[in-house]
């Protein structure tokens, strides 16, 4: 087969030029890595934070209001980029930050979600949460889908990992011929003994107002298909 001719790719072969540009556009993204905006420093944002860093190709911003949380982050990974800002004040410099990252991991209260959501869709960056999905969420569904943008909710502890364990052991036990009649799962966590000092003998690893506030809502559960 005839390849070059004249110091240039035959007609045939030309595409190897294509995939040689294609291949290089790929290693200078990849190089120049990607921007992961984290709202929030809170309980639930250490564990996120060392997790996205050990990909030395993921920069990670964070923003927070409390400089003590900021602070404690820090301590424990410098290689975020800190900002100290009050979101529901600076909406401007948020739009602005949201518009300069790739993907935005909200852990802030979860009733500034929406507004946030709007801000992700306007620039076509997606989102994650671990919040439930609220109403008002909800009804972002048709407009992120126009914008190609995807809002993913409820990837924490509970919900989340719970419903994945879920369906990991429905599927197992249809795909061993069993059938499925009735599913409870119960979801928290304990204090060790020996850190079990106060007089709750619990110990918040997550917003202690949204524990409470939680306690409010209404339960809901699937019996015999009602």
């Amino acid at each position: 087969a005839v390849i070059t001719a004249n110091g240039q790719l035959t007609p045939k072969y030309a595409y190897i030029s294509k995939l040689r540009e294609q291949q290089r556009l790929k290693e200078m993204k990849a190089s120049i890595g990607k921007r992961i905006l984290v709202l929030g420093a809170g309980f639930v944002s250490g564990p996120v934070v060392e997790y996205l860093t050990r990909n030395e190709q993921v920069h990670v911003t964070v923003v927070n209001l409390i400089q003590q949380e900021m602070d404690r982050l820090v301590s424990t990974n410098s290689r975020i980029t800190p900002i100290l800002l009050d979101v529901t004040c600076h909406k401007s410099e948020l739009d602005k930050l949201i518009e300069d990252h790739d993907c935005v991991v909200s852990l802030l209260p979860s009733k500034l979600h929406p507004d946030i959501a709007s801000l992700c869709i306007k620039h076509r960056r997606h989102m994650v949460t671990a919040s439930c999905v609220s109403p008002e969420m909800q009804a972002l569904h048709d407009e992120a889908l126009t914008a190609d943008v995807t809002l993913i909710n409820e990837v924490g502890l509970d919900p989340g990992i719970d419903h994945m364990l879920a369906m990991e052991l429905f599927d197992m036990i249809r795909d061993n011929g069993g059938r499925i009649d009735s599913y409870v799962s119960y979801c928290g966590g304990l204090p060790a003994p020996e850190h079990s000092d106060n007089p709750l003998r619990f110990k918040f690893c997550w917003s202690p107002r949204s524990v409470l506030t939680d306690l409010l809502n209404p339960a809901k559960y699937l019996m015999k298909n009602k």
